[in-house]
């Protein structure tokens, strides 16, 4: 992994827009904030760990909930970085926020995907027919819930379709209220492990799995605010690299954020499909959330069809790189 030093940081910031940039390090007055959005088990939470959390400019958590909420903020203006799927800034274009995607994450797919019960006699998607379903509404599973029905002649309105937070969607399926749960991740696991669950089709093939950076464009039209955000990407850059190194360390630190055991988060480790990597913007991506955006439209969830590559911004693709 690559330590982010002082000459780091200072050639990075004139890769961005000259040094004066990043006044934290250049010895200018104090920056204001870069507030960005805390998401548990995100990397913010593991900054420390890596070695990332001290920086040259002040750090605003903004700890809401995730979604609409999230959007607001960053249209409103009191949010500047935020770590979402690939829906979210769909719907930001339609309503013409002025967002901008600088940066994706790229990850496992192998947890994500339709969970089961166990000896339910679901064995293949076709099965779903008529069963209860839930997804998160406007999320990558109601995206992938689509997708995945779609893929094998299958539509929404031929099962029971059910949408529920997340964590409501797992009281429900423990409980027997609903027969499958698209879900991922560590939430996968868990119903597996421990509600009963089996996982019936990953989302491999259906799903890039990919996650996005978000910012605004106010913010990055101020030089010490742009620096900041470049800075910071490349403090979570090191920092998923470094859970990559350390999965014992980054295992017993989400057990205590979560109380989940550290057991199940090795096994998440364990079966991943890729490793986690925080990459510049490219064309692939962009294709990918094309795809979403299209499904979406073709099902009648957003009215017009949107196309998202207005909002990609490759100003940090080569900072990324180094």
């Amino acid at each position: 992994m690559t330590t982010l030093d002082r000459r780091t940081l200072l050639r990075n910031g004139a890769l961005l827009a000259g040094a004066t940039l990043l006044p934290g390090l250049a010895g200018g007055a104090r920056p204001e904030p870069l507030r960005v959005w805390r998401y548990k088990g995100g990397a913010a939470h593991f900054l420390a760990d890596a070695g990332q959390a001290t920086t040259p400019y002040p750090v605003e958590w903004v700890d809401i909930g995730g979604g609409n909420l999230v959007l607001e903020a960053l249209a409103s203006g009191s949010l500047d970085y935020a770590f979402m799927s690939e829906i979210p800034p769909i719907f930001a274009s339609i309503a013409k926020a002025p967002l901008a995607l600088i940066a994706s994450y790229s990850g496992d797919n192998n947890q994500s995907g339709i969970v089961v019960k166990r000896n339910a006699g679901i064995e293949r998607i076709g099965d779903l027919k008529g069963k209860r379903i839930s997804y998160v509404r406007a999320t990558n599973t109601h995206y992938l819930v689509l997708n995945m029905l779609r893929s094998n002649g299958l539509a929404l309105s031929d099962v029971q379709a059910i949408p529920l937070p997340a964590q409501d969607a797992l009281g429900a399926f423990q409980n027997g209220h609903i027969d499958a749960l698209v879900t991922g991740g560590i939430s996968a696991i868990h119903a597996e492990v421990n509600l009963g669950g089996v996982l019936l089709k990953s989302a491999e093939g259906y799903y890039s799995g990919s996650f996005l950076i978000a910012t605004t464009r106010a913010a990055l039209a101020n030089n010490a605010r742009r620096a900041a955000i470049g800075d910071f990407l490349l403090r979570e850059k090191a920092t998923w690299a470094w859970i990559e190194s350390h999965p014992q360390q980054w295992a017993l630190r989400s057990e205590r954020l979560t109380g989940i055991p550290r057991e199940l988060y090795l096994r998440q480790f364990e079966r991943r499909s890729q490793p986690a990597r925080l990459r510049p913007v490219e064309d692939s991506a962009i294709e990918a959330q094309q795809r979403v955006a299209d499904l979406f439209h073709e099902s009648g969830l957003i009215r017009q069809k949107v196309d998202v590559r207005p909002l990609w911004d490759r100003q940090f693709t080569e900072l990324l790189r180094t």
